[in-house]
């Protein structure tokens, strides 16, 4: 049995909208986390493989609190030859911070690294577009998994979570439904609100988009008794916190959770619902055209040069001496 424990996030939602949209970098699934201790954090712009990669890339981070002993941030991109270089570190500050990375004539990666995950920033831009997304976990527990969801009414309207029934002598006060979303599926998901009216018939409210990050649904209070559920287009929506009036809704959901990425170092193949646990080989972070030096700590690109068999990015003497000193070997 998997129980979920939340605290409810409502007067966080209604404090400050600045406030809900604050997150730090260890927390916001836009970054990668790597093994370097000095660079445990990093943002992905653009990758070779993008037909823009070689134009501008324009970052830009607004922080609102760093942590005591300061934060910093510096370039990390691949230059003409696929080797990667890695600009001076810029502290951070309170505010907006922008770094702006010059267009080249060539395919290139451009990401970010961030020297600690204790940054929290309210916005973050790439090229002047808002791109913050990121939600305060990317673990989660799905509507279809939760026990508390039942069966909908129809391919529409999927999954059903209900707030109270008519038997319920509180069933006339006002209803709060509280979800902190951490996944969509692809095409986005809504719920509506189906409830009882005086003469027992069911009325059924205007579909609402769910968005990342807390969503929050307030039915007024009336003078009798009715139920009130909320109705869910998709079971794919995954989220962190439920409560109803104020209340957690616990999940006896029949999962196991843990690492569900096969590509990751921890793997767990008996998981049924990812945890956001995975760790991952510092080679999952090496970009397209790169690949993880183990001598070198380091990605490092994969030579497109005829007769570079040092990898250098370059045609010379040493490339000579390696094939005259393997000259002669038989090959298995």
């Amino acid at each position: 049995m998997v129980r979920l424990t939340f605290i409810s996030f409502l007067s966080l939602i209604l404090s400050s909208s600045a406030i809900c949209a604050q997150t730090t970098i260890d927390a916001c699934n836009l970054f990668d986390v790597t093994e370097n201790e000095a660079w445990p954090f990093v943002y992905t712009a653009v990758e070779s493989d993008d037909p823009s990669s070689s134009a501008e890339q324009v970052f830009e981070i607004v922080v609102d609190e760093l942590p005591s002993d300061g934060a910093s941030v510096r370039v990390a991109k691949t230059v003409a030859n696929g080797n990667w270089f890695f600009g001076e570190p810029l502290p951070l500050e309170l505010g907006s911070n922008v770094i702006t990375v010059t267009a080249v004539s060539f395919p290139r990666t451009v990401k970010f690294q961030f020297s600690s995950g204790e940054v929290a920033f309210s916005a973050l831009f790439l090229n002047y577009l808002d791109v913050n997304t990121c939600v305060a976990s990317t673990g989660g527990i799905a509507v279809s998994t939760c026990s508390a969801f039942e069966p909908g009414p129809n391919e529409t309207w999927t999954h059903v979570l209900t707030a109270v029934t008519s038997d319920d002598p509180s069933s006339g006060e006002e209803q709060t439904l509280e979800i902190e979303v951490s996944a969509l599926p692809a095409g986005g998901a809504e719920y509506r609100v189906a409830k009882t009216v005086a003469n027992g018939n069911w009325f059924f409210g205007n579909p609402v988009e769910l968005s990342l990050g807390p969503n929050m649904v307030s039915v007024s209070a009336v003078a009798f008794q009715r139920t009130v559920k909320f109705q869910f287009s998709s079971g794919e929506v995954e989220f962190t916190a439920l409560a109803i009036n104020g209340e957690a809704v616990e999940c006896d959901a029949n999962e196991t959770l843990g690492c569900t990425d096969a590509e990751a170092e921890n793997y767990d193949e008996t998981a049924t619902a990812d945890d956001g646990s995975c760790t991952y080989h510092p080679s999952y972070y090496c970009g397209t055209g790169t690949y993880w030096d183990e001598t070198a700590g380091k990605c490092t690109a994969e030579s497109s040069c005829t007769g570079d068999i040092d990898q250098d990015g370059m045609v010379a003497v040493s490339d000579l001496l390696v094939f005259l000193a393997a000259f002669g070997n038989a090959c298995e």
